[in-house]
């Protein structure tokens, strides 16, 4: 009897695969893990100890040759993203790679001009899976004044022993704003269109923890404030509006509209968009399942860039009146 489930592997054994994409190839019966490459074959090795039959090696082309995967998740160093993508890509293999899509804009516009891409490949940006996103649009679009997006973390400290790279500025390709600031952007983007820099500052140059970034939607003024060295967590968006602010709470999975009135829901949120592109490849019922695509990526990290572009301009200094 033929096995028909859908042949899973990854590309890079870390805290991010360990914590997202193997929770959710583990609970669909759908799909079984066959194999995974890793830099360090040790660690590849202690991940699939339990897993008898799992393949594990050091190179993506063996990966592919040995196992015959239906489905890769890549979950490398941003610097490390483009090789193996577009290897899965040239194998017609459906890939999802996590956020951003490549350190460089360069390897991005690579990845997203591969004529199998807007196929194949999904990027890790979860908030627009959000369930309450719907609902939160409908209040915050009606005479919306400001918007106000609010990501606090002590990520740098969380995940720094189990990912140095972190704070490899070629590696990682950029600080908070290229780490975090693509949730941000996506999820604003999906419920306010396209969006424009006004000005962005940074704490650093080269690998900033804070960052302020001034948007506009069409004329909506919006911030994005980003910081990965807090002491707390918070992951909000506030829209003002004539009747009074509307806030979706990611964090703790609340609407709270200016009425008073709160709804719940979104139970382990930052999965939804590992669990939406799984369910597409596996033809999950209720389908069909969306997915951030390589299109708007690629779009997102282009607004990082110009982000970016605005914070390295030199600042003015005030001057006195004569």
């Amino acid at each position: 009897m033929t096995d028909e489930r859908i042949r899973f592997a990854a590309v890079g054994c870390g805290r991010v695969f360990e914590r997202y994409h193997l929770p959710c190839a583990d609970a669909r019966d759908a799909m079984r893990l066959v194999g995974v490459v890793d830099t360090d074959a040790q660690r590849a090795g202690e991940l699939t100890a339990d897993r008898p039959g799992v393949w594990t090696g050091t190179r993506v082309d063996r990966l592919i040759e040995e196992t015959g995967p239906d489905l890769i998740s890549v979950c490398t160093p941003n610097d490390a993203h483009a090789a193996p993508v577009l290897a899965a890509l040239d194998a017609g293999i459906a890939v999802l790679c996590e956020k951003p899509l490549a350190a460089t804009v360069a390897d991005a516009r690579r990845i997203a001009a591969h004529p199998a891409a807007e196929e194949l490949l999904g990027v890790n940006m979860p908030f627009r899976f959000h369930p309450l996103l719907g609902a939160f649009a409908e209040a915050a679009r009606a005479g919306a004044r400001r918007v106000t997006f609010t990501f606090a973390t002590p990520g740098n400290r969380v995940w720094r022993a189990r990912t140095p790279w972190y704070g490899d500025a070629r590696r990682a390709g950029g600080g908070a704003l290229l780490d975090l600031g693509p949730h941000a952007l996506d999820l604003l983007t999906t419920v306010f269109g396209p969006a424009e820099v006004e000005a962005c500052a940074t704490d650093a140059p080269d690998m900033e923890e804070r960052v302020r970034l001034d948007l506009s939607f069409g004329g909506l003024p919006a911030r994005l404030d980003i910081d990965r060295a807090a002491r707390r967590l918070e992951t909000s968006v506030t829209v003002t509006t004539a009747d009074g602010d509307h806030v979706l709470d990611l964090r703790r999975g609340q609407l709270r509209r200016a009425d008073g009135t709160v709804e719940e829901g979104g139970d382990r949120p930052e999965l939804a968009a590992v669990s939406a592109y799984f369910d597409r490849v596996t033809g999950a019922p209720g389908g069909p399942h969306a997915k951030v695509g390589a299109r708007d990526a690629l779009a997102l990290q282009l607004l990082v860039e110009s982000a970016y572009a605005h914070a390295r301009q030199p600042r003015k200094r005030a001057t006195s009146a004569q």
